[in-house]
């Protein structure tokens, strides 16, 4: 397949408002993605908004949580 610059082009981006529903916490970003629900950024422009819900169970790194190593839980999987 021969690349053309139609072809390389990512899709628009632009600044959206991801709200963490779980940590009532915001973000404002660059993304792909739309909503139709809207929010007004500290900035005081309106920005869409894309509701996430992430856990502290993702993030332990973060949260001071231990995690097991992925090899030694892949390890005791086939055992």
């Amino acid at each position: 397949m021969k690349y053309t610059d139609t072809t390389r082009r990512s899709p628009q981006q632009h600044l959206v408002v991801f709200r963490d529903q779980s940590a009532d916490l915001r973000y404002l970003a660059r993304s792909a993605r739309t909503s139709e629900h809207t929010t007004t950024w500290k900035d005081g422009n309106i920005y869409p908004v894309i509701e996430v819900d992430l856990s502290s169970a993702a993030h332990l790194a973060r949260t001071g949580g231990a995690a097991t190593p992925r090899g030694v839980e892949l390890a005791a999987a086939s055992a």
